[in-house]
């Protein structure tokens, strides 16, 4: 049975007009299917650690991250956790159960207090039976996401260590500003180490030869960025003109 967090139901995001809307399976539907999953869904707000539910449980419900950081990680025989995804506002997590048994194909867990909006996996599958637009929906989701993953993944083999914690740190910075940014990091730096597959060491040495590098400054979890473009020259090279022109 899903690991669900017995917390007092707060107000809920999903209820605010146009929340549904922004969310891609759900961004067609007419209102009055749209309604239907909005009165079936619950907003909790989960603490820091919070398992929601482990590898192989049943798919009660999928996700959607309101607020916060989840991550995804699947555990090997011999007990060794893998991290699979790291998650934020707006995505999805959990859905794609309902096509493997109704069983999560890995465990999810609070990196940092989230505020998860929950709805049940039999209203989607329902759904899904009789509604081709959610189906075509569901399925263009998933795979943007798988998409997204595996670029980042064969991307992030191409670079050094430095780069790729510069890269990590691209995702964070506000877009539409390219001066004075400045923001903490979202989750504990061992975390982000064991995402980007280094060893506390390599990811120590690595983020001193970024500093060195690129300019920026850290202390603690405040990260400050005088030039984005900087960072940016440093992790894409000869071909950050297109992050460039993208943040434009």
């Amino acid at each position: 049975m899903a690991h669900v967090a017995k917390k007092q139901i707060i107000e809920d995001p999903s209820q605010a007009p146009g929340y549904f809307r922004n969310i891609e399976l759900f961004s067609n539907l007419s209102d009055r299917e749209v309604a239907c999953f909005k009165l079936a869904s619950q907003s909790r707000l989960y603490k820091k650690d919070k398992i929601i539910y482990l590898q192989e449980d049943a798919a009660d419900y999928f996700y959607i991250i309101c607020s916060g950081w989840v991550k995804l990680f699947h555990t090997m025989p011999e007990g060794e956790e893998v991290i699979v995804d790291m998650l934020t506002a707006g995505q999805m997590f959990g859905e794609s159960a309902i096509f493997v048994q109704d069983l999560h194909m890995c465990g999810a867990q609070i990196i940092g207090d989230a505020q998860i909006v929950s709805v049940p996996s039999k209203l989607l599958r329902e759904q899904i039976h009789v509604n081709p637009a959610l189906a075509v929906n569901m399925l263009h989701s998933l795979s943007q996401h798988h998409r997204r993953h595996y670029g980042e993944l064969a991307f992030n083999a191409t670079l050094s260590a430095p780069q790729r914690i510069g890269c990590f740190l691209l995702r964070l910075c506000p877009k539409h500003k390219n001066k004075d940014v400045s923001f903490d990091l979202p989750y504990d730096k061992s975390v982000i180490a064991d995402t980007l597959g280094m060893k506390g060491a390599t990811f120590s040495r690595a983020l001193n030869a970024l500093r060195k590098e690129t300019g920026i400054r850290i202390t603690d979890q405040r990260i400050e960025i005088d030039v984005v473009d900087i960072l940016a020259k440093f992790v894409y090279g000869p071909h950050s003109i297109k992050y460039i022109s993208g943040r434009i």
